[in-house]
């Protein structure tokens, strides 16, 4: 068997299982630092695990540093392409930074396996319309909701999206952004 092979059959060790679950639940608790110290217990060849990676990106952004989050999220989208997670992660940390450029900016550069969903273009609509793009925002509105009709609520309760599905209010919207 070569080395590769068995690293892949290999199971997570019960550390690397415990301690994300002790991780996670302190983050849920919002125990920060003490979800912080669980992921510096983990043995350095599980630091760059994706779900250890997450879990620490998770962990900065209820921290607060947000551009730690963003940074560490953008390169473990470049080790973890396949992993729509870091993308979303990274564009989170940007938005709440006030950078929906940034955000969208990430966010589009996902593989375009992503591009296809619901979740990607409400997404988009949410930074397109941050970013002062009503037209395009409803586009993608459009289209997330073709594709997964639940976005429908997801819409209604996003205060920044509820009022470009509402014809009215859409218009006025449109207007002043002209004006």
């Amino acid at each position: 068997m070569q080395l590769f092979e068995a690293l892949e059959k290999a199971e997570p060790a019960p550390a690397l299982n415990w301690g994300l679950s002790f991780a996670r639940g302190y983050l849920e608790l919002g125990m920060i630092k003490e979800a912080e110290r669980e992921l510096d217990k983990l043995s350095i060849r599980y630091r760059c695990y994706a779900d250890v990676l997450e879990m620490r990106v998770r962990v900065f952004m209820a921290a607060g540093k947000m551009a730690k989050a963003a940074r560490l999220a953008k390169s473990a989208a470049k080790v973890y392409p396949g992993v729509a997670e870091f993308y979303l992660l990274a564009a989170r940390a940007y938005e709440a930074m006030r950078r929906p450029d940034r955000a969208k900016e990430v966010w589009v550069s996902a593989p375009s396996l992503f591009h296809v969903s619901g979740v990607f273009h409400y997404n988009l609509a949410r930074f397109e319309a941050q970013l002062g793009n009503p037209r395009s925002a409803r586009e993608h509105i459009a289209l997330a909701i073709e594709l997964d009709p639940k976005i429908r609520n997801r819409v209604a309760g996003d205060p920044g999206l509820r009022a470009l599905m509402d014809p009215e209010a859409a218009s006025d919207a449109e207007a002043e952004a002209q004006a």
